[in-house]
């Protein structure tokens, strides 16, 4: 299969309507076949048994990542259900609500994040697993780093963007000038002598030449080189080496585009090569208009664990908030692993991904929004064994009060741009399984208490029956705005002199006779006031409510057009719960 068109080299998605753009988000593992997509490349093995496979031990692509492979709950029983047009998506979720599944996940989307719930097959479907008591989890979506691409947005779905893990696949850039540069590729040839070859761009030839596209290298000299070709879709990527080889070349420095930034994903390429972050690659190319004879070498030291302290780092294609669909609600809610990760594979590995072939590797390294919501499901399922009678919106509410905001360094997380997060990057934060588990307190949601939310969006009665399947009243009184709901974060829109009081109920699953007190971190250009700051409780399972009130500052300089803080409720006592309420601000 040769390379894409220019205009595919983007975020390039199955959206249902067998077009490609680079805003879409959808499952980009896809191929046609006749008027229904067939998985190209084994995605489903692959998230199935990140959230629920068995320990393997030696798992490894090519030596590298080497280890025992074991999904985030491998005592789970797993099913699987086979999908392609959305009727079948819709027919493949009612079979896994009849069979009685406790969590479903869901690693692909037919949406932009437009498409409003009661038009969306997944938000339809995942709610009527809920009203059985059914947890859903789904990608947040490939459309980053632009805002207001997140899918999934629904507020009873869990929406999961993706992070770094701290695994390098090394493959080291010397410049001629002595300059080391740390890039990646699963592709590492055993005895490779690194050695300084002459270093070439072919981007003075024209923007096909520039992305080493099949064919654009036929009339440049590139023999006995290393090239330098401006990283294209991921799925592609190996096809610029291939185009590389064909032509003579001895090795390539792929370069990320701004727009990825210092993602890097090792690919299993067809020579040796390095996938360089963007920063990278400008020092790159800044040697290289510095001398006449500019020259590299390709080292490679295989799989590092431990040494990029800046992760977890949200991921560059990870889409962002805020949702088009619902500003009162926080999206996406969570971030987890999502950049190469390895788990179970059926078809060879590197450039036959495409091909029909009998070649199998059991293992492979891939990237995506599709890798982190498996184990965000993984983890409710954990959760959920641990405690059988919470609600999904429990469930929830204990991964999003518990998650953490600060990378192996200590710094705030920070997006592949290496600036800090917003919320509407990363959500509460990162997931932390152990504290998930338990969590202190938790903000409960009945599936009916979403009718007052869903009538507050402006959808008909009849639209709100669609989704609940029942009749529904949306008559003034029962209409709520999305920040209203009981959600574990704060999401709102303040113009000027706006001031705005929700109320919440949180119920004690931590320990009895138990004594919390808020602590607010304000947003800038926002004063928010708790009633009341101290909250006790007697028994567990025992309720409380409070009210919170934001209030927009006019004689504040604000520093962006959002405003983010918490709300945190500090037990008093050995315990030491922690139960944080992300809170995100749009100035309008």
């Amino acid at each position: 299969m040769p390379p894409p068109p220019a205009k595919w080299r983007g975020r390039c998605d199955f959206n249902g309507k067998r077009t490609c753009n680079n805003k879409l988000v959808g499952a980009r593992n896809f191929i046609w076949d006749g008027d229904a997509p067939v998985e190209a490349i084994p995605h489903g093995s692959h998230t199935a048994s990140e959230a629920a496979g068995s320990p393997v031990e030696a798992a490894n692509v090519f030596g590298q990542a080497n280890g025992t492979a074991m999904g985030i709950a491998p005592k789970a029983h797993l099913a699987m259900y086979k999908v392609g047009i959305e009727s079948s998506a819709l027919a493949a979720m009612d079979a896994a609500i009849e069979e009685g599944v406790d969590v479903l996940s869901i690693s692909m989307s037919y949406s932009n994040g437009s498409v409003p719930f009661f038009d969306d097959v997944f938000a339809l479907g995942a709610f009527r697993a809920i009203q059985k008591g059914i947890f859903v989890s789904c990608s947040a979506g490939n459309g980053g780093p632009s805002p207001n691409t997140v899918t999934n947005a629904a507020p009873w779905i869990l929406t999961v963007g993706a992070s770094t893990i701290d695994r390098e696949i090394r493959a080291t850039v010397e410049l001629g000038n002595n300059v080391e540069l740390y890039g990646q590729s699963l592709f590492q040839p055993e005895g490779f002598h690194s050695k300084q070859l002459p270093l070439v761009d072919p981007a003075s030839n024209g923007e096909s030449a520039a992305f080493c596209e099949k064919g654009s290298l036929k009339n440049i000299d590139v023999k006995g080189k290393i090239v330098i070709c401006q990283a294209s879709f991921p799925e592609w990527r190996i096809f610029q080496g291939q185009e590389v080889k064909d032509n003579g070349g001895a090795g390539m420095i792929l370069i990320n585009g701004v727009e990825d930034g210092d993602t890097i994903i090792p690919d299993a390429h067809v020579l040796p090569a390095s996938c360089l972050g963007y920063k990278d690659g400008l020092l790159v190319k800044g040697y290289l208009n510095s001398t006449s004879s500019p020259t590299a070498a390709i080292s490679f030291q295989g799989t590092l664990i431990g040494k990029s302290k800046i992760a977890p780092q949200v991921a560059s294609f990870s889409s962002r908030g805020p949702s088009l669909l619902s500003p009162g609600i926080l999206k996406p809610d969570i971030i987890g692993p999502g950049v190469n990760i390895l788990a179970a594979w059926t078809k060879s590995v590197g450039p036959t991904d495409f091909s029909i072939d009998e070649a199998t590797n059991p293992f492979n390294v891939i990237s995506g929004t599709s890798m982190s919501c498996p184990h965000l499901s993984g983890v409710a399922a954990l959760i959920k064994s641990a405690h059988p009678d919470w609600s999904p919106a429990a469930i929830k509410s204990a991964i999003l009060t518990t998650a953490y905001t600060a990378d192996l360094n200590g710094n705030p997380i920070s997006t592949e741009q290496n600036v800090s997060a917003t919320v509407f990057d990363r959500g509460s934060g990162h997931v932390h399984t152990l504290r998930a588990l338990n969590p202190g307190l938790v903000y409960d949601i009945e599936p009916d208490d979403y009718i007052p939310y869903l009538c507050g969006l402006g959808y008909s009665e009849q639209q709100v029956r669609y989704i609940v399947q029942r009749k529904v009243n949306c008559s003034t009184p029962t209409l709520i705005p999305g920040a209203q709901l009981n959600y574990p974060t704060f999401s709102m829109v303040l113009g000027a002199g706006d001031q705005m009081t929700y109320t919440r109920t949180v119920t004690n699953v931590g320990r009895p006779f138990s004594t919390y007190i808020s602590k607010v971190l304000s947003p800038q250009g926002v004063a928010v006031k708790v009633m009341p700051s101290v909250i006790r409780f007697k028994d567990l399972n025992d309720k409380a409510s409070y009210t919170v009130t934001f209030t927009r500052l006019e004689n504040v300089t604000r520093s962006s057009i959002i405003g983010q803080g918490s709300l945190v409720w500090n037990s008093i006592g050995d315990d030491g719960y922690k139960v944080v309420s992300t809170i995100a601000v749009v100035f309008v």
